[in-house]
């Protein structure tokens, strides 16, 4: 399955709710989640990230990259199933952040430096993780997508254009 990524102008279901994956649509997404892992592990595709609604699919899926810090290359991608935040801490952090849904544009937004995660894995196993600074911040931004709220809504200073010639 190929699939291109849609910008926040063409693709409506980036300002809609996403609906809950059932456990009798499992068999549904597998091809899905695997091309997701895909996609985000190309490094052309300048992506750690990505959730369904970005590719057309109105469903809670999202396929992070668990990065400790900018320049780890050790990181594990993996996919969350209706990922739930159920921890948010007090403390905050500003930082740049780009979209592949809005494309070569980055702005500083303010999210928390620590949250716990609530997931189903592609084996349907609950799972809870821990998440701190970039990898804390990836997973809000994703989930963010499933709740119809993009990173633009909650930039903090102007905005900056990306320079051509610059890689994530």
């Amino acid at each position: 399955m190929k699939f291109e990524v849609q910008t926040w102008t063409t693709n409506k279901l980036l300002r809609s709710i996403s609906e809950e994956i059932k456990i009798s649509e499992i068999k549904k997404y597998v091809s899905l989640w695997e091309n997701m892992i895909k996609f985000i592990k190309d490094p052309k595709n300048n992506g750690v990230w990505l959730a369904a609604p970005q590719i057309w699919v109105n469903k809670r899926l999202i396929c992070v990259s668990l990065l400790k810090t900018y320049e780890d290359t050790s990181f594990k991608s993996i996919l969350m199933i209706n990922p739930e935040i159920i921890y948010l801490s007090e403390t905050q952090d500003i930082d740049k952040e780009w979209c592949l849904s809005v494309p070569r544009k980055f702005w500083d937004v303010l999210r928390s430096t620590n949250i716990k995660v609530k997931y189903l894995d592609n084996k349907w196993k609950s799972a809870i993780l821990w998440l701190e600074w970039i990898a804390a911040r990836i997973v809000q931004h994703e989930i963010d997508h499933l709740e119809w709220v993009l990173f633009t809504d909650k930039i903090i200073k102007k905005e900056e254009k990306i320079p051509d010639n610059h890689t994530f």
